[in-house]
């Protein structure tokens, strides 16, 4: 079962009336694998409209860029320069969505030069990043700003490689995100492009880690977006085609009241941050429902 994928309105490229601020988070952290070493790590932290102004917290949405990129890949750097700042603004002030934080990390830092060329190098530091994400980013965002806490204030997604490390954190981080939005990329958990060369060990995989964590299919929600015209689609979609077939722990719905899984397929989409920020604007008004 897919859900209807829908553009975003043209309107909500222009830049709205009342607009959210960038902010820069600095934090240390460790590469959590056999050396062990602290490292200088950075976030860029996407601040609502009224934030400044206002009382209150707000829910947190962790983003992942995909492959290649850094910390300022999704929403350019503190200028904003790509179309998701203005888009978000629009959302919030149309009250498509509550207003929320957005806090865009990246599982490379100083040293990781191989991995910028290297999907197998790139693929280990996304199945490491959850350490760093639970036990280092978190806390500082929690300390630094007005969010609220608990798994059900809380949702992460990626794209592309940002989207593997989403099935990973789904896997790994069950007790901490209610919410998730991988764009794009199967999981790896298994092999590379498990999803294309092994989807039922994948999903079975995936089955196993939420048996792990002891939660119920009621308690996790996965949006997934792939377009059909892009490298993803394939491995994604035949995960996706396994996914269905395990329907005690993962039941596809038009929204989150039907079943935990939505899946959503732009026709044409291309494997392109464009299509990310409309996948964006597509699975928001699902999250933090309730």
């Amino acid at each position: 079962m897919q859900k209807e994928f829908i553009a975003v309105p043209q309107e909500y490229y222009q830049p709205a009336q009342n607009q959210g601020t960038m902010q820069r988070l600095k934090y240390i952290s460790n590469t959590y694998d056999e050396a062990g070493m602290e490292i200088e790590k950075d976030a860029l932290v996407y601040l609502p409209y009224g934030y400044e102004t206002e009382s209150g917290d707000y829910n947190v949405f962790y983003l992942m860029h995909g492959g290649g990129g850094n910390s300022d890949e999704v929403f350019g750097g503190m200028e904003a320069k790509t179309a998701l700042k203005t888009i978000l603004d629009n959302m919030i002030e149309k009250k498509i969505i509550e207003p929320l934080i957005v806090v865009a990390p990246s599982f490379y830092y100083k040293g990781t030069t191989e991995a910028k060329t290297s999907t197998k190098a790139a693929g280990l530091l996304t199945q490491n990043f959850h350490h760093e994400l639970v036990k280092d980013l978190i806390p500082k965002v929690e300390a630094e700003f007005r969010v609220k806490t608990g798994r059900e204030h809380r949702a992460f997604g990626g794209y592309s490689m940002g989207s593997e490390a989403t099935w990973n954190v789904f896997a790994k981080c069950l007790a901490v995100f209610q919410y998730f939005l991988p764009m794009s990329g199967d999981c790896w958990g298994v092999e590379l492009q498990g999803g294309l060369k092994c989807p039922k060990e994948t999903v079975e995989y995936l089955e196993n880690a939420v048996k792990t964590s002891g939660r119920g299919k009621e308690d996790y929600a996965l949006f997934v977006c792939v377009g059909d015209n892009g490298v993803a689609y394939q491995p994604l979609h035949t995960m996706m085609q396994e996914m269905e077939k395990h329907t005690g722990y993962f039941v596809f719905g038009q929204n989150f009241s039907e079943g935990n899984v939505i899946y959503c397929v732009a026709a044409g989409g291309t494997h392109s941050y464009e299509y990310c920020y409309q996948y964006i604007y597509n699975a928001l008004p699902y999250f933090f429902a309730g």
